[in-house]
């Protein structure tokens, strides 16, 4: 191949990438090892000791235990905290580790397949914690990356484009999954909405307080304990819904033929059931194959973790006619949209810009009021307003002046304004 399309899970323990093949039904996992998870490295990094040298996986394992290397690991947890580590007395900072990690991990790709060239690369996290993704961004940079060619999304939108790349009738209901790991069991839940245009397509994902650790699958009495653990969770949450199919991920999914019996029962009853090892990357490969089309493959509104949950407008005059300007579209990447107009006041002392959730006819108002603003006669203040989010319900809106040529100098005026979208 030319360049290539990856798609890369990472999760605090451990990451799996996957990567578009021409002619393959769907992405292919790459492998790191022989051992018995061949397609699973860890999260960690290991320098080997008085030397510049880093290695992970296996060769890190092996390292660590006979005392040449010193592991650290938990890398996501530590680039979303912005935190450091000391190894041989040098601090280094998360990004530097995460950036090691990113580069020895594309440099298996880059074997692979024999070229170093990336044309899109999407990284899939659970959460979608800022200072992570800015972590992320500053990676990618770092290792030439071009901007444009890098993504980040989160779990949840992951899996709806994982399974809205499957069969139709395999999403004609509602699809969900169960995410079984050492963080503990995560339920996704996907519904679309028709018969309005475009359809939205809308996921979400709860925590379960039953989830339980992954020890206890070693022992006959705790796979017990484990398969009535899911039964009743898998009832609670599946109960009087219409479900075309149940998908099971995560590493304690990975042999819940030997254990979950009961669950697996129940869950069968009138649904297409799948054990998908790597859904996650692989759902971050068709969102990749996404990204490099000219026109997108899945036309609806997605409304999931990542994505903004409401529209935000502004009531604007454009030659000589009232017209609603778009500042942020529902279903767009909150991280990825910054949007930025430029506007001449009116006969007016605030803004006032609508918040409107889907579904809605009339949104909900929001002033921002100008205070110490510069008075100046009518139609000759311009100003900028800039919308950045900080997540998929939190926008900052910056108000700042702009003068007016050089009749009206520009002056030291910025309003700053925080918006809940719920």
């Amino acid at each position: 191949m030319e360049e290539l399309i990856l798609g890369y899970d990472l999760c605090n323990d451990y990451c799996r990438i996957s990567c578009y093949e021409p002619g393959q039904l769907e992405p292919v996992d790459l492998a790191f090892s022989e051992e018995e998870h061949p397609y699973v490295v860890q999260t960690a990094v290991c320098k080997k000791r008085e030397k510049d040298e880093w290695l992970l996986g296996e060769e890190a394992y092996k390292l660590v235990l006979t005392g040449e290397g010193i592991l650290v690991d938990k890398l996501i947890r530590l680039a979303g905290k912005e935190g450091t580590a000391t190894i041989e007395n040098r601090c280094y900072s998360a990004r530097e580790l995460l950036c090691i990690f990113l580069k020895l991990t594309l440099r298996q790709a880059f074997e692979k397949y024999g070229t170093r060239r990336i044309r899109m690369l999407v990284i899939t996290v659970q959460t979608m914690n800022l200072q992570l993704l800015d972590t992320l961004v500053s990676c990618t940079d770092a290792l030439r990356i071009p901007r444009e060619r890098v993504h980040i999304i989160s779990h949840t939108e992951s899996y709806m484009y994982y399974v809205t790349s499957q069969r139709k009738e395999l999403w004609a209901h509602k699809a969900v999954m169960f995410d079984l790991n050492s963080e503990g069991l995560q339920y996704y839940e996907l519904g679309m909405t028709r018969g309005v245009s475009p359809n939205v397509a809308r996921v979400e994902r709860e925590a379960l307080e039953e989830g339980f650790s992954l020890d206890i699958l070693e022992h006959p009495s705790g796979r017990k304990l484990a398969d009535s653990i899911m039964l009743s969770c898998g009832e609670r949450m599946m109960q009087k819904k219409l479900i075309s199919s149940v998908y099971l991920t995560g590493r304690g999914m990975e042999h819940c033929q030997e254990w979950a019996g009961e669950f697996l029962k129940m869950a069968c009853q009138k649904r297409r059931v799948f054990l998908c090892e790597n859904l996650f990357a692989k759902g971050a490969v068709y969102a990749a194959c996404d990204y490099v089309r000219e026109k997108t493959a899945y036309p609806y509104v997605g409304l999931c973790e990542g994505r903004i949950q409401s529209t935000v407008t502004m009531d604007v005059m454009h030659q000589g006619k009232k017209k609603k300007l778009v500042l942020a579209a529902e279903g767009g990447n909150w991280y990825e949209t910054k949007s930025v107009v430029d506007v001449i006041l009116d006969d007016m002392n605030a803004l006032f810009l609508t918040v409107t959730k889907h579904g809605e006819r009339s949104g909900r108002v929001v002033e921002i009021p100008l205070q110490n603003f510069p008075s100046r006669p009518n139609r000759t203040t311009r100003i900028s307003v800039m919308l950045t989010f900080t997540s998929e319900r939190d926008v900052t809106v910056r108000v700042v002046d702009r003068g007016f040529g050089e009749f009206f100098p520009t002056e030291d005026a910025m309003i700053k304004q925080e918006i809940h979208l719920a």
